[in-house]
This record gives C-alpha cells, structure tokens and sequence, in this order.
C-alpha cells in the first residue's frame, strides 16, 4: 500500500525525535560513568575527631584483654586477631546464632571512627544526650559508640542485657556487665549504665541450648543482672519492658543507638528486620502495636536513631575492611573521607543531555503534535 507524503513526513519526524531522545540518553549515561570514574576522597573535616575516638576504642580493646588474660581466661580459636572479646561459642548466655566473620569485623577500632560519623550526621554536638540499648552480641560495636560519644563529649545512658549471639560476649564470668565495668573503671569511656536485663528471646535470660547442654541458665542470667547493683528489668510483658526502658531513659533524649538485636531496643514481630541500618533519619512505615521496640519508638517521635545490626551493610558503608586479618589500625580505611564527585563534569553532562531534548521540544512546536 502507497505511503502519502503527509504519513511520510510523519514517519521522518517520529524517528528524528526518537533519535534526540537516545542521544540525550546516551549522553546522560556517558556523563553517568565520567563522574563515577573521576572521584576523588577528600578527608572529612572532622577526621581527626575520628582519629582520636578510634584511638580511644583501640585503648578499651586492650583493657579489656589484658584484664581477662589476668584472670586466665583463654583466647577462642576463632579470635584469629588476639582481642579476647570473642567469646566462645556457645555457653549459658548464647541465645541465638552468630556470624563468626561479623563478630571478628565488628572490633575494628575505626568503627568508632563510623560512629563519630553518624553522630555528627544526625545533628549531636557536645553535650547533647544519647540512649544505648545494647545486648552482648556486638561488645565491639558498643565500645565504638561508648568511644565516639566519649570523645564528642556527650551524655550516654545505657542499658545493657547479658545475653549474646554466637562469639560475642558470651563468657559467663566475663560478659558485656564486666565489659562494661573495666571501661568505666579505667576512665576510658564515660557513660550512666541505668538498668540491666537477662537478655533473650524475651528477655528473661536463658541460653538456646537450656535443657540440652545447660541447666538453670535464666536462673544464672539474673544472678549476673543482680551482682551488678543495678536495677534489674524483669517484666512478664514486652510492651511493659519497652516503656520502662523508654521512661528510664528520660524525655530528654537526641539519639537513640541500638546494638545488637534485644528484643526491647528492635521489637518482636518480622516488622523489626524492616528498620534500616547505621543512621535512620528516614524511617519506614511505623507499626502501631506496643512490642514495636524502641528503635520504632524514637523513630515515631522524629528522634534520630543508629541501629548496629548487620556488620557487613554497616562496614561496606563506612569504607572499613570486613573481617580483616590482621586487625586495621586506628585511621586505617575508608571511614575517614567522603567521595566528591567532579561538578564540571555534571553540570556539562547535563547541559549536553538537554540540548537534544530542547531540539526535539522545539521541533515539534515547530512542525506541530504529530505522534510519536
């Protein structure tokens, strides 16, 4: 069938248009590339801060292990960086499983450095005041916080349960209370230990082989809670221990930092893997029940919130090396520099992108809406 001229011309500005629209993709897409091929790190301005809180974390590493090698504790197979603060596989405070390369990653002393990161990103200066829920899954990731709030001057209220996954502080007579203590005593870290728990699927202590290898294990849980003079969270409801431990925190609260996965701080429904990690500023759909945890609690009053979870999402974001042998010194990795992206190349990939796009705009005011 015979094409008419009027259909032809149609056919000739269709496939002109077509043909801008791709060359302005192209272009945006080259331009896509450049940037990403032409970054550079630039120190962050506040890096010797982070320096300083990595040094400070680096310290309360060796203080801890020097106090358990006093009271002959023996080092674990697996802490193929000599730190003694992995702990054993199971004992009668292991509650769930554990990654053993996540728990050798997480006592990287330049996670402090991440941490004085995330404070200064989420609006905290001297003085302002932070609330730590901390199970003893992560003693590592504890001491970061502890370090960099330490090192920024702020305020930490902490409350800490002695259970613990796989490898973190799961030695019954030196768990994440002890932990604690040598910090405190040692003048390395400054913070209020307001309360502690047994820790646990729902905090009531216990280990996950109860009745397997061990016996008596939420017994011993809160033995450890009451040699620490402190006052004991023991609720028979979940929603009960969240408020609690919301009201002992106070109303006057800037951040709250999780570590670990106690069941309080992250809640006890599928809801709670859906919180993001290391800084939230945005956070996603808030549930309305009362065992939503605290980590959704401060998110649903506009508070900033860390959650130090998931080892490997939170060292990829902060340029430290995962489970490295051996161990990276304070200063050492990405956590101390930001990526800057070359803003000639943009902005001229940007303008080359449009100019395409203008072309095809104006020929079609020009020649009239024919279809594309």
């Amino acid at each position: 069938m015979a094409v008419s001229a009027s259909e032809d011309i149609v056919v000739k500005k269709h496939g002109i248009r077509i043909s801008l629209l791709l060359v302005s993709a192209a272009i945006a897409f080259a331009g896509f590339v450049l940037a990403n091929m032409f970054t550079v790190s630039v120190e962050r301005p506040y890096s010797d801060l982070q320096k300083r809180a990595a040094e400070r974390m680096q310290q309360a590493e060796l203080a801890v292990a020097a106090e358990m090698q006093e009271m002959g504790i023996p080092l674990e197979a697996e802490d193929l960086n000599g730190t003694w603060l992995m702990g054993p596989e199971f004992t009668e405070l292991t509650t769930t499983p554990g990654n053993v390369d996540a728990k050798r990653s997480s006592l990287n002393p330049n996670f402090a450095a991440a941490m004085v990161r995330y404070y200064i990103e989420g609006g905290l200066e001297s003085g302002d005041t932070i609330a730590i829920g901390t199970s003893g899954s992560f003693p590592g990731l504890l001491i970061a916080a502890l370090s960099a709030s330490t090192e920024m001057g702020l305020e930490a209220r902490v409350i800490a349960s002695c259970g613990a996954s796989m490898h973190g502080a799961t030695r019954p007579d030196y768990n994440i209370f002890d932990i604690l203590s040598c910090l405190e005593r040692n003048g390395i870290c400054s913070f209020d230990l307001l309360a502690v728990s047994p820790g646990g699927s729902n905090d009531d202590g216990g280990s996950v082989l109860e009745g397997i290898l061990y016996s008596g294990t939420k017994e011993l849980s809160m033995q450890l809670c009451l040699d620490t003079g402190k006052p004991v969270l023991d609720y028979d409801d979940m929603a009960d221990n969240i408020h609690a431990r919301f009201v002992l925190y106070g109303d006057d609260i800037d951040m709250f930092v999780n570590v670990g996965g106690a069941s309080p701080n992250c809640g006890t429904s599928s809801y709670t893997l859906n919180f993001p990690q290391g800084l939230v500023m945005d956070p996603p759909t808030i549930p309305t029940t009362p065992y939503r945890g605290l980590n959704y609690e401060y998110a649903a009053r506009g508070i900033p919130v860390i959650n130090l979870l998931n080892v490997k999402q939170l060292a990829q974001e902060n340029g430290i090396a995962y489970d490295p042998v051996p161990m990276e010194l304070p200063g050492e990795g990405g956590a101390y520099y930001e990526t800057e992206y070359n803003s000639f190349i943009i902005i001229a990939s940007i303008v080359l992108a449009l100019i395409p796009l203008v072309a095809a705009f104006v020929d079609r005011k020009k020649n009239g809406n024919c279809p594309y």
